[in-house]
């Protein structure tokens, strides 16, 4: 999906920082929605070989080397595990003091920024305050709060939040049916990752088997302790977890069963303390 349909107001604000060539030499976006793809977007911008009026075009070599990540001087970080590494950092910081590639400009994005280790936080901080080479550097953050608040103070902060009718519309409009376009618009920030759940198998048979169990609960608390198995089994890691409490407490939300969506939030909480998820499941019907 363009950024211009999954943020449009971010997009006409960026359009004309672009066209004045305001751009920032450091960016905190926090939210999630989009966020990534923007900064994917704002990196063709400081490469395309043929600019409208600003903006990337998009379709030239290195706008196309962008969009897939393959392009010399751009550098992505994503956490290895739940952290990013200090090491990481530094490697990254070694690339600050040396001239792209193609050219003079770079651009770096780090996801998940929040899980930098506090070290690593550091190594970055000084690169962001004296920066020795043209870099852009784009934070991308679910939760602001988590970022050193050093790094926060000397970045753009530009939140992303997301219009869930309006990303409901967006994945409909890509040919998803209405209530998988909704659940899918509840529990994700971008349409890349909709997209991507919606082609998962175990995504449907988990919506529908979290469907029986809440009607369960409603019904036969004792046939939805029986039913814990059914999840158990298709949930069967971290992030599939996360997302079936999201579901559960939209789920529960939609149905106004409201004892059942505060010991969905207790659940969450004891889950989140390393509780295992069969165990958090039980305290619910119990």
């Amino acid at each position: 999906m363009k950024v211009s349909e999954i943020q449009p107001q971010l997009y006409q604000q960026f359009s004309n920082i672009l066209q004045r060539k305001h751009l920032s030499h450091a960016y905190l976006f926090s939210g999630g929605f989009g966020s990534f793809e923007f900064a994917i977007w704002l990196s063709q911008a400081l490469f395309c070989e043929n600019l409208q009026e600003g903006l990337p075009c998009g379709i030239c070599r290195a706008c196309r080397l962008v969009a897939t990540e393959d392009f010399a001087d751009l550098h992505v970080v994503s956490p290895e595990g739940q952290t990013i590494k200090t090491a990481q950092i530094r490697t990254l910081t070694q690339v600050f003091s040396e001239s792209g590639y193609e050219g003079k400009q770079q651009a770096v994005i780090i996801e998940a920024a929040e899980k930098m280790h506090p070290n690593a936080a550091n190594a970055l901080l000084k690169s962001i305050e004296e920066p020795e080479s043209e870099v852009v550097i784009f934070l991308l953050t679910t939760n602001e709060n988590m970022i050193l608040p050093t790094i926060k103070s000397r970045t753009q902060v530009v939140h992303f939040t997301k219009n869930s009718h309006h990303f409901q519309h967006l994945l409909e409009k890509s040919g998803l049916l209405k209530t998988q376009a909704e659940w899918l618009a509840q529990i994700c920030d971008s349409p890349e990752k909709a997209m991507d759940l919606s082609q998962q198998v175990w995504f449907s048979d988990g919506v529908q088997r979290l469907q029986q169990f809440v009607k369960l609960c409603a019904t036969s608390p004792s046939e939805a302790f029986l039913y814990l198995k059914e999840l158990v089994e298709i949930f069967d890691d971290k992030e599939k977890q996360n997302m079936a409490f999201e579901l559960l407490l939209q789920m529960f939300r939609q149905e106004k069963m409201r004892d059942e969506l505060l010991k969905t939030f207790r659940a969450i909480e004891m889950w989140k303390s390393n509780v295992r998820f069969e165990s958090c499941l039980t305290f619910m019907v119990l």
